[in-house]
């Protein structure tokens, strides 16, 4: 799925702990949901973690954390943050 930058603006970001192998398997299951996020290979190193950024669409966050919660049984996932728009980290 491709978000236009517009998109992107209007998304929620966040930010999910998980290493490599895990996130290509998070982006294939969240792809299989149309219009529900995007996963990205921007990542941060916070806390000696890699912190993969996600945009999730307006209106889907509620149905997008169901969806990690239901991941986090079958795939090792660290924590998930929420970007404030006012975070420069």
């Amino acid at each position: 799925m491709r978000v236009d930058k517009k998109r992107e603006m209007d998304a929620i970001v966040y930010w999910l702990a998980a290493d490599q192998k895990e996130i290509h398997f998070i982006d294939s299951v969240i792809s299989a949901y149309d219009g529900l996020a995007t996963v990205r290979r921007d990542y941060r190193v916070r806390d000696g973690r890699t912190m993969y950024k996600v945009f999730v669409a307006p209106g889907m966050e509620e149905e997008f954390l169901e969806v990690i919660e239901r991941l986090r049984r079958h795939a090792n996932l660290g924590p998930l943050e929420r970007e404030e728009p006012d975070d420069v980290s």
